[in-house]
């Protein structure tokens, strides 16, 4: 058949009419229900529901990562905290610096002429001290993680002791055959114990630690009474064994003793001071009968110290300050 431009027309007239007359659509409707789905509305639906159940599982996993991270975290802090601890009881363990009274020696309490020390000095690894009779000085080896210490090259003087029955032989015996270490702590004392090869105890020391005396102190009361002049000074120095002071007037200078056979027992002598006259002298003789009569250092905290009598009472309230102007 010719197609002509007639016949193009026609058909597009029929096929209108056809689709009209049945209400037929070209687009093909949702093969879902209307409980799942209403066209384009349950499509949108659809979606969201597929996007809101998305967001759900990555919560989830959110979480649940979360909680991993979290027990992971937590786990790693506590091994840090634990190695903290052991480097601190290391520390600990090993910090056997400082002054220590010999209380007792294979077994005897210990008895010399002057009381047994020994002074551990760590940055030379040797220690310093006296073992009743006579000066006595060593090398050592220490391993705080085994406990383990040794002494080497112990060298003594050779005076003559005056008293019998002392055990100054049996202080260097027992550090020939020290082979560990322990460090017992129970408030007020400090004690160090060594043992030989065999574990059995063959010294044991007290620590006695005066450095807190160490510094310099504005002297608040005396007697219990408030000092009412300006000025008026303590500079101490425990290894050096000196006082430098100012009295608010005079300068003064001493020599400082620590006693080994008691805990921060403390004494001043040779005092000397500058003899410029001084309005309120009254105080300046306080000042140095109170440093005369202390027998007894104690620390109240790191800025403050007092000095204690024979009677028992405080003799003298210091406070940490700047250094002492001459």
């Amino acid at each position: 058949m010719k197609i002509t431009r007639n016949n193009i027309l026609l058909w597009s007239a029929i096929t209108a009419f056809a689709l009209t007359s049945t209400g037929c659509s070209i687009f093909k409707p949702s093969d879902k229900g209307d409980k799942d789905s209403k066209g384009m509305t349950g499509w949108v639906q659809s979606g969201e529901e597929a996007v809101s159940n998305a967001a759900g599982d990555v919560k989830d996993k959110a979480k649940e990562t979360s909680g991993r991270v979290k027990k992971t975290t937590e786990k790693a802090i506590e091994e840090v905290n634990e190695k903290l601890q052991s480097i601190a009881d290391d520390v600990k363990n090993s910090n056997i610096s400082g002054d220590w009274a010999i209380e007792t020696v294979l077994g005897k309490k210990a008895v010399g002429e002057t009381a047994p020390f020994l002074k551990f000095s760590p940055a030379e690894n040797r220690i310093y001290g006296n073992n009743g009779c006579n000066i006595i000085n060593a090398g050592y080896k220490i391993d705080s993680s085994q406990k383990t210490i040794s002494f080497g090259n112990i060298a003594s003087t050779m005076m003559m002791c005056a008293e019998t029955n002392i055990t100054d032989r049996e202080v260097g015996e027992a550090l020939a055959a020290t082979a560990s270490y322990s460090i017992t702590d129970s408030e007020p004392d400090r004690m160090l114990t060594f043992y030989d090869a065999a574990g059995k105890a063959v010294m044991t020391l007290m620590h006695r630690d005066f450095h807190f005396l160490d510094g310099t102190w504005a002297v608040e009361k005396i007697d219990g009474e408030k000092v009412a002049v300006d000025g008026m000074k303590l500079a101490l120095d425990v290894d050096e064994k000196r006082l430098h002071g100012n009295t608010g007037c005079n300068i003064i200078n001493g020599e400082l003793e620590t006693d080994m056979d008691t805990a921060n027992s403390i004494s001043f002598s040779k005092i000397a001071m500058t003899r410029m006259a001084c309005p309120d002298s009254g105080w300046e003789t306080r000042m140095t009968v109170a440093l005369e009569e202390a027998v007894t250092a104690k620390k109240i905290s790191n800025d403050e110290i007092e000095f204690i009598g024979s009677n028992g009472q405080q003799v003298m309230l210091l406070r940490r300050t700047d250094a002492v102007q001459d």
